[in-house]
C-alpha cells in the first residue's frame, strides 16, 4: 500500500521536477543520500517530502524505513502567480511567480526487488545499465547535506572572493 506525502512550494515545475526525477524507484535511504550532494535548490524540498513521507509510513502504518522504497514522484503546476513587473517609458509587463505541487509516494520493498537490489551491490565489475544504476547511489557520497555544511576556518578562501 503506497503512502502519500505532498508539499505546495514556490518554486518552479520544471526545476522540481529534474530533482524528483533523480531519485525516483530508489530506495528512500539512497534517495535521502542522493539528495544531501546534489547542488540545486529543490533537492532540499524534495529531501522533505521524502524524509515526512518515511515518518508517516513508520509512524501510522508501521512499515520499516529501512525497506522503504520510493514508488513515485512527480510534480503538478500549483498557482501561477501573476504580478506587475514596471519597465522603462512607462510600460509594464507580467511578472509570472511559478508554484509546485510535489507528490511523493513511497512503498515497501518486495522480497524479490530486495534480492534484485542486494546483487545489484555485490557485482560492482559487471556494467549496470540505466535502471540499476538508479537504484543504487555513487559510492563516495558524503553524508552531510551541502546546505548544512560549515566551511572549515583552515581552508583558504576560494579565488572569487580572495
Amino acid at each position: 500500500m503506497p503512502l502519500k506525502a505532498y508539499n505546495n512550494s514556490r518554486k518552479s515545475p520544471k526545476k522540481v521536477n529534474l530533482v524528483a526525477a533523480l531519485v525516483r524507484g530508489m530506495r528512500v535511504e539512497d534517495a535521502m543520500l542522493q539528495l544531501q550532494v546534489t547542488v540545486k535548490g529543490a533537492a532540499k524540498t524534495v529531501y522533505q517530502v521524502i524524509n515526512s513521507a518515511r515518518a508517516n509510513a513508520t509512524h501510522n502504518h508501521g512499515l520499516d524505513s529501512n525497506r522503504l522504497l520510493v514508488a513515485e514522484a512527480f510534480v503538478g503546476k500549483g498557482f501561477f502567480k501573476k504580478r506587475v513587473s514596471y519597465h522603462a517609458k512607462g510600460r509594464s509587463g507580467i511578472k509570472v511567480r511559478p508554484e509546485c505541487r510535489l507528490t511523493v509516494l513511497v512503498r515497501e520493498i518486495t522480497a524479490d526487488e530486495e534480492a534484485k537490489i542486494a546483487r545489484l551491490r555485490v557485482g560492482k565489475f559487471r556494467k549496470l545499465t540505466k535502471r540499476e544504476r538508479q537504484l543504487v547511489p555513487h559510492q563516495l557520497i558524503e553524508t552531510t547535506p551541502i546546505w548544512s555544511r560549515k566551511r572549515n576556518p583552515s581552508e583558504p578562501l576560494s579565488n572569487a572572493m580572495a
